[in-house]
């Protein structure tokens, strides 16, 4: 068996690699800068946008679709035509976007297909670290519950599911808990060693710096969703410990690996 990981140096795509090879899986990457591919695969260096070269003679792949947008996935998928596709995606694709327009470009070309959806990847908390060392997190919502996942587990999800059978599944990879913003920040601070704390920000600030980072149709999205979040919390899944035989590992382990 081979297996395509896009992605292959991303937070997930790391270890789904050492996650195959582990398994005894032969594994391609595809990566725009060859000096930082994983080692022990085989390597194509290229953009996701043409799978053509990278997809020849694989048997998997593990998608992961990098933009903001759908544009040109019809294009770039037809490749991966009638092969096993693990695809990460995102909670929010039952309700459409762009996770929702890939899960069904996938569904087009392939009856083999996984999602796995997440409710957010707790690297993203990496955003924080600096202002974490001055002791002080400033951000809105900081009572909004998440159930962050490790992306450890969600590699364990996508080796489960690439060398095994789990056709047409779409399962809910998230943490084992679900806790606010400030309460990750405080984990954060425990790990490092030294006090940290969440700081309320107004939300006309927090929207007018993620509209000029991001965008305004992120900064809306972004900032509904974690509103949402203070009164209805992200749901805790119990799929990572069924699919994977061992239960989702905590923040605070997360925090202790990234800031210790």
């Amino acid at each position: 068996m081979t297996v395509l990981v896009t992605g292959a140096t991303g937070h997930t795509g790391r270890h789904v690699v050492s996650g195959l090879l582990d398994a005894g899986v032969d594994v391609r990457v595809l990566v725009r800068d060859a000096a930082k591919a994983p080692a022990d695969v085989e390597v194509v260096q290229g953009d996701i946008a043409d799978l053509t070269e990278a997809a020849e003679g694989v048997d998997a792949v593990y998608l992961l679709w990098p933009s903001f947008d759908s544009e040109g996935i019809e294009k770039a998928l037809k490749p991966l035509e009638g092969k096993k596709i693990v695809y990460l995606s995102a909670m929010s694709a039952e309700h459409g976007g762009v996770w929702g327009d890939v899960e069904k470009a996938v569904q087009r070309i392939t009856d083999d297909w996984t999602f796995l959806r997440v409710t957010g990847l707790a690297t993203n908390t990496l955003g924080w670290a600096y202002q974490a060392t001055t002791g002080v997190v400033r951000g809105p919502y900081g009572q909004a519950r998440r159930s962050l996942v490790h992306e450890r587990d969600v590699a364990d999800m996508a080796v489960k599911a690439i060398t095994g059978d789990h056709a047409k599944q779409i399962y809910l990879v998230t943490g084992p808990e679900a806790l606010t913003q400030a309460e990750q920040v405080k984990l954060i601070g425990d790990a490092m060693g030294r006090p940290a704390v969440w700081e309320e920000q107004p939300v006309a600030e927090a929207k007018t710096q993620l509209e000029q980072q991001m965008g305004v149709e992120f900064a809306t999205t972004a900032l509904g969703y974690w509103a949402s979040l203070v009164a209805e919390p992200e749901p805790v899944s119990l799929d990572v410990a069924r699919v994977t035989g061992h239960p989702a590992r905590p923040f605070e382990d997360w925090a202790r690996e990234h800031f210790s």
